[in-house]
């Protein structure tokens, strides 16, 4: 462990140069892609500027160096709907408060960093990213466990059905939907193996994404019932999707797109959903290809006591896949949910 002033480095050191302004911060993109998520480093500073917005939270620290010269540190941390969900508000973060932030340094740029652990002289520890499990040995774990949210009394709600707004908790046992490796096909062993997750991301510049990728976001989602249709609100990239309920009513000859066309049916209390013609070209977010052949079914259920809404999505794609991949996630209904606009930054 090296230090230097008010900022510790685990494992390397930055150097620390010139300002960087809070206003720059990233829209959601890959943490590993900018971040050195193997090293951790804290940097402690006066709270300076606070930015409480999607698609990341992000706040000044303002710290000093050897020579007392001032230096401002860029830390940006989880979403406004994940930290709302686990209890957090822009309260939690006072401007003028003295903290340790323990963290990711950025791979690039110097004076920026992934805020995961927040301490307080009071020996008060905020956990905005991670796992969970506390860093500072002598803070307190506030990060609120999946079956700790479950077990809040939130009242009978075993009646609410589907349409409200459901959320993803970025916490611990948070299921979310990838698998660590799928059945390719030589062709698709070689797409993704030529796939930069910089330059070929689409995420970095901001730009919308596709089925399935936008099913796995860690921001709410809203079902809204509409008659022949269901739109399904994602807050990430502003997304609204549209499923066609009645065949009268759907287009007769619709094109290809990033959303694809959507039908669904009921099959009993479950919502199901087939999609088609989807021209997004990634599976997931590691480049796994995705070709025009791809066929998606999602299965959306309410659990019995209506506090989880239970996902299932079987992708059926010749050119990707050898056999059919089936993969399933949950979300969580809480009091008070909103779909935030997300206003995506790029680089």
């Amino acid at each position: 462990m090296i230090k230097i002033g008010w900022v510790v480095f685990s494992s390397r050191v930055l150097s620390v140069l010139g300002f960087l302004p809070v206003s720059t911060a990233i829209g959601h993109h890959s943490a590993n892609v900018y971040f050195e998520i193997d090293t951790i480093i804290e940097v402690q500073g006066v709270i300076s500027d606070v930015r409480w917005r999607n698609p990341h939270i992000s706040f000044a620290l303002t710290s000093r160096e050897p020579n007392r010269e001032e230096v401002i540190w860029l830390v940006e941390s989880n979403s406004v709907s994940t930290l709302r969900q686990i209890g957090f508000t822009p309260e939690d973060l006072e401007i003028g408060a003295l903290v340790t932030v323990a963290g990711w340094p950025a791979k690039q740029e110097s004076n920026r960093m992934s805020g995961n652990h927040v301490l307080f002289p009071d020996g008060r520890e905020l956990i905005l990213r991670g796992s969970g499990v506390r860093y500072f040995s002598e803070g307190r774990d506030n990060r609120l466990t999946i079956a700790d949210l479950e077990a809040r009394d939130v009242g009978n709600v075993s009646d609410m059905g589907l349409f409200r707004i459901w959320s993803t908790i970025g916490g611990p046992g948070q299921d979310r939907l990838w698998a660590n490796s799928y059945p390719l096909t030589d062709a698709a062993i070689t797409a993704q193996a030529a796939w930069d997750p910089i330059a070929d991301n689409p995420a970095i510049r901001c730009e919308p994404k596709g089925i399935p990728s936008i099913v796995d976001p860690p921001y709410p989602m809203e079902l809204v019932d509409q008659g022949d249709v269901i739109l399904i609100r994602q807050e990430e990239f502003d997304t609204v999707r549209t499923v066609y309920m009645n065949p009268d009513t759907a287009p007769s000859d619709p094109e290809p797109s990033i959303l694809g066309h959507s039908v669904g049916y009921w099959d009993g209390d479950t919502l199901v959903v087939q999609s088609t013609l989807v021209s997004w070209p990634y599976f997931d977010n590691r480049g796994i290809p995705q070709s025009l052949q791809a066929r998606h079914v999602e299965r959306f259920t309410v659990s019995e006591n209506g506090r989880r809404l239970n996902y299932t999505l079987e992708t059926t794609d010749p050119l990707t896949f050898t056999e059919p991949v089936k993969l399933d996630r949950f979300w969580l209904w809480r009091p008070g949910n909103e779909i935030e606009p997300y206003n995506c930054t790029p680089l």
